[in-house]
């Protein structure tokens, strides 16, 4: 009867959710819920198992941040070993030079299984904080100490290193190292670029890069046969050049690997010079020093200085003329007389470099490289489809493109190939009358070819607005910048135009002057408010997708506002968009002028 009595207690009492105590490692292993009875639960005592219970438990994992203060405190002293080999060698070689300079002579030096044969000093520029922490050994062959398969946390964000701490020893918060690999002579460079090793996966990562972000605005590279090539272990100079500025400017379009971007800029750029100075004489230039050139200028453009990018564009202008016969198609070609991709990407080179003429000659207003009378002999590109899948076919020529009015363009490289076009004849009709002006000649040949080129430029207006709505346009990146070019072009005529009724005081009676120059009014305040409208629709796209000349038409915008600021208040409010949509691409385009040029 007592018995029951306590049955009875202890079924109306409440059971406790789970028994204090740690649970056993059978219990564990098998993933159930343990009763931790002692000395022996219940599950352990059915199967005949020890009950074993481990108190306390080491914590999970390292602590937070240990692994990034550790590779930073490797790094550093890395930094430091080299610096005392550094200041040992002077003291051996220079003993009265009291320079401080970190320049090692990196001869019988090795770090991390890393040995260095050059006879040139070393240097290294890059900063290492405690965010991006990669060790020395890591940022030269892209793989962090004891990783086997090469990945570095510039491949995919994770580092691993090895667990001994080095304890006492503090990081600063940023390690001056000098360019490693940089300071050698490019002529030792071999072509699988053992001189920077770049881990695979990172090559793979840029080559990705490059045709998803860059590829859009410089359609120049057959995708299958540059990796058929880039693989191959017998490149050409010129094709390792290529390479190795297709990784510069992808680097640049990525806020992962710019830290790598000034090194890979400045080794490509010693790269290509050490081929220039050794392609002199009548040798045939290969294409892939020439798309090399360019696309280094771009990413000069942008990041580097507008005059550097423009002298190392000069230098691709000059081999193109330099090798005309290559690129020139002629009226007559076949499509089975030579390979079709081969002198595709030829085509597509010129005109790259055609249009980067053009748009950063009227952003300086100098003279422009090309003529147009030339452009009789090349044939446009074929459609990216085309061109990529290897269909052979016969595209026409630009004066067909320009003087159609019906024909559907629906390639956005011809479109930007057309806008360039005209624009081109707008500067070149800029530069005649001033010409004209100091010769006193006529205004009627100013404004008879005035009237011409405009009515090109309404009629290709139309025709790219029909095919190209405004969604379309403010969608895609290409067309936005295309669409921006053609509003800039009638802006810079209204820009000729009102120059002109100025200096001609007394125009003839038999010429509508002041109509034409009402008409001109009306379509550039229309250009205007379509042109801030576009750059609104900037800040809705990738900023790593807009094209790099973008600066060009907004510069060129603004400068037009600031000369006609007493057309009307409105003016002040679009100079200030289009001003802050310039200080939003200052981040990553530097080809614009300074916004301090233009009042707020």
């Amino acid at each position: 009867m007592p018995q029951s009595v306590d049955l009875h207690v202890k079924s109306s009492t409440p059971p406790t959710r789970q028994n204090p105590g740690a649970a056993c490692e059978e219990c564990r292993r098998r993933k159930v819920r343990c009763d931790r009875q002692q000395p022996s639960c219940g599950l352990c005592l059915s199967s005949g198992v020890q009950c074993q219970v481990t108190t306390p438990r080491p914590p999970r994992g390292p602590k937070r941040g240990y692994l990034k203060a550790l590779q930073a405190r490797i790094a550093t002293l890395e930094g430091t070993l080299l610096q005392q080999q550094h200041q040992q060698h002077q003291q051996q070689h220079h003993p009265r030079d009291s320079s401080t300079a970190v320049t090692i002579s990196p001869e019988d030096t090795t770090i991390d299984g890393l040995t260095f044969h050059d006879n040139q000093p070393l240097t290294w520029d890059f900063p290492i904080t405690t965010d991006e922490n990669v060790s020395l050994h890591e940022l030269c062959v892209g793989t962090a100490p004891g990783t086997a398969s090469g990945g570095s946390s510039l491949d995919g964000g994770s580092v691993q290193t090895s667990t001994s701490p080095i304890q006492g020893f503090e990081t600063p918060d940023t390690v001056g190292f000098s360019d490693v690999m940089l300071g050698g002579k490019m002529s030792d460079v071999p072509d699988n670029l053992d001189g920077m090793n770049i881990s695979n996966l990172m090559q793979a990562d840029l080559d990705q890069l490059y045709f998803d972000r860059v590829h859009a605005f410089a359609p120049v590279i057959h995708q299958r046969r540059y990796f058929s090539w880039a693989r191959s272990v017998a490149k050409t100079e010129a094709q390792s050049c290529l390479r190795l500025a297709m990784w510069t400017l992808a680097a640049s379009v990525s806020a992962h690997y710019q830290n790598i971007g000034d090194s890979l800029y400045r080794y490509t750029r010693r790269a290509l010079e050490n081929l220039d100075s050794k392609c002199m004489g009548f040798t045939m230039t290969e294409v892939e020093q020439v798309q090399a050139w360019l696309l280094l200028a771009i990413h000069e453009f942008m990041c580097v200085d507008f005059g550097r990018g423009w002298v190392s564009a000069g230098r691709a202008f000059r081999l193109i003329q330099f090798n005309w016969l290559q690129y020139s198609d002629g009226p007559e070609v076949s499509l089975a007389q030579t390979d079709w991709v081969d002198g595709e990407q030829k085509r597509r080179t010129f005109w790259l470099a055609y249009c980067v003429d053009r748009f950063v000659s009227i952003r300086n207003n100098s003279t422009m490289t090309f003529n147009e009378q030339a452009m009789t002999t090349i044939r446009l590109p074929a459609l990216e489809s085309e061109f990529q899948n290897e269909q052979a076919t016969l595209t026409g020529f630009l004066s067909e493109a320009i003087t159609a009015r019906d024909t559907i363009v629906t390639s956005m490289f011809t479109e930007c190939i057309v806008v360039a076009t005209v624009m081109g004849r707008a500067l070149a009709h800029r530069q005649q009358s001033l010409v004209d002006n100091i010769y006193l000649r006529e205004t009627r040949d100013f404004w008879e070819r005035h009237e011409w080129v405009h009515t090109i430029l309404m009629q290709r207006m139309d025709v790219f607005s029909m095919h190209y709505p405004s969604a379309v346009q403010e969608a895609e990146p290409m067309l936005l910048f295309i669409g921006m070019m053609w509003r800039t072009t009638v802006l810079y005529m209204y820009q000729l135009v009102k120059s002109a009724a100025q200096q001609c005081q007394q125009p003839p009676a038999d010429e509508k002057r002041p109509a034409a120059l009402m008409d001109y009014t009306r379509q550039s305040t229309l250009a205007a408010k379509e042109m801030v409208g576009l750059t609104k629709k900037l800040s809705q796209l990738n900023s790593f997708k807009i094209h790099p000349l973008t600066p060009i038409p907004l510069s060129l915008c603004a400068e037009f506002f600031v000369s006609y600021h007493e057309l009307g208040d409105t003016y002040s409010k679009q100079l200030q968009d289009i001003t802050e949509a310039m200080n939003g691409l200052m981040s990553f385009s530097n080809l614009g002028p300074g916004l301090s040029a233009y009042p707020r």
